[in-house]
């Protein structure tokens, strides 16, 4: 759905400095309208003005938009006292984990705005808010979810939050009996939700070390080149001062050139003088190329110990995949086995014929997508795979995954052009034996 947008009028302590600025309207974090500009959000007030004077917050913590049709939720001027809530008409629900209480909620964004911050006026510390996207304790779906930060039991909570919205039209909600496989998968979720904002954070602080360790390389590389012309001038004045020495010998050992010889001294003078310049030069530069070192090697040391702490990060990572998988797996545990596979095969693919028992093993995958894959590509015509061997006109497509425990890489796909049509086989090895029979019955067709 799209967003609201509107022409901004852009302020400055009350000095108008720009009008007609378009832009989507940004929801802020206290439920109010906002809008971006020059690199944050502004709080939206009345006749669609900002002041850049005033409060602003980050483009990352205003990320959801106002749908198109929405009210406006206009910010209040600065002096004007906020609207006390007295209580709300909601349907709510209190969920208790081992990771804190959960408020969960319908209302409108202006409404739930109200509430977060009437449970906060309450003394009930709101840790995040925001959209929720799973059913709760109860079976049920609800708009919205704040995380308390209270510590106290489930009936404590329960209390004071039936005291900040006392319902007129139904009681508080009695402490539920938890499933265990809701539970189960709301700590999996909460989890999640925690381990991708400290990855994010690592990330973060990963990208800026590997940005400082790339300017330190350039600066030190820069700091060798200077050196190395440095090196070049001393070897320079080194071999002119030595030339000059020579020539002063020769010309001692003559009867005459005095004055060639005095000029040859003042030039062996200069060289002197050039060659310790040079030194005094090169010296600096010795030092700071040593800080620049000094500084890679710290930098490198931070840069390791923030690898360590992303590789440690993807490694939780890794195991909230497995956990997902096992919140998956539980919430079909109950479900029917896939079913309808007959009416979708001949649809999916108009030219492949499934012979023996094709139908049976594909729908009694746990991962079909590489099988689904394989069959996409030869239904198109493409030839995947290569030549079985002993059989003229089939081929053969291995080592595809399964989903099913001691087999995840055994499924096989053996298919022969026949015409327009193809005939198709597909199978799960189970062993070698057993895998050449079931190329025998193939001969059959």
């Amino acid at each position: 759905m799209a967003s609201t947008k509107t022409l901004v009028r852009v302020l400055d302590h009350g000095t108008e400095v720009e009008s007609g600025v378009r832009r989507p309207i940004r929801l802020t974090p206290d439920g109010y309208a906002g809008v971006a500009y020059a690199g944050a959000v502004y709080p939206l007030r009345q006749c669609d003005l900002i002041d850049l004077g005033g409060s602003s917050w980050e483009l990352a913590d205003c990320d959801r938009f106002l749908f198109a049709g929405a009210e406006v939720p206009y910010a209040p001027l600065v002096d004007e006292p906020l609207e006390k809530a007295g209580g709300f008409d909601v349907e709510w629900h209190l969920e208790t984990n081992q990771y804190g209480h959960y408020v969960v909620f319908n209302a409108p964004e202006r409404v739930a705005s109200s509430l977060v911050s009437a449970l906060e006026g309450a003394d009930l510390s709101i840790q995040r808010w925001d959209v929720s996207h799973r059913p709760a304790a109860d079976g049920n779906f609800y708009d919205w979810f704040a995380r308390l930060r209270f510590k106290g039991s489930q009936a404590e909570a329960l209390a004071l939050v039936g005291a900040v919205i006392a319902p007129p039209s139904s009681l508080a909600p009695t402490v539920p009996v938890t499933d265990p496989t809701t539970a189960r998968l709301a700590d999996a979720e909460a989890r999640i939700e925690e381990l991708l904002n400290q990855l994010y954070v690592a990330t973060r602080k990963g990208e800026a070390a590997e940005r400082e360790l790339a300017q330190l390389r350039h600066d030190l590389a820069n700091a060798e080149a200077s050196e190395h012309r440095y090196r070049e001038s001393v070897a320079l004045a080194e071999r002119h001062h030595a030339d000059l020495h020579e020539q002063l010998s020769v010309l001692r050992q003559g009867l005459g050139g005095l004055t060639d010889a005095a000029e040859l001294v003042r030039s062996l003078a200069d060289a002197e003088e050039l060659r310790e310049l040079a030194l005094a030069e090169n010296s600096l530069l010795l030092e700071r190329v040593r800080a620049a070192e000094s500084e890679v090697t710290e930098s490198g040391a931070r840069a390791g110990g923030l690898a360590a702490q992303v590789d440690a990060l993807f490694g939780r990572v890794s195991e909230l995949e497995a956990l997902e998988t096992e919140r998956l797996r539980a919430a079909t545990a109950q479900r029917p086995r896939r079913g309808g596979v007959i009416e979708f095969l001949p649809q999916a693919f108009s030219r492949l014929e499934f012979v023996l028992d094709a139908v049976d093993v594909i729908a009694n995958l746990d991962s079909p997508a590489s099988t689904m894959r394989a069959l996409a590509e030869i239904d198109s015509g493409r030839l995947v795979g290569k030549g079985l061997e002993g059989m003229s006109g089939w081929f053969e497509v291995t080592k595809l995954a399964t989903g099913i425990a001691g087999s995840e890489r055994l499924g096989r796909i053996y298919y022969k052009p026949d015409g327009r049509r193809v005939l198709v086989s597909v199978h799960i090895k189970q062993h070698d034996k057993q895998q050449r029979h079931h190329i025998e019955r193939l001969r059959a067709f």
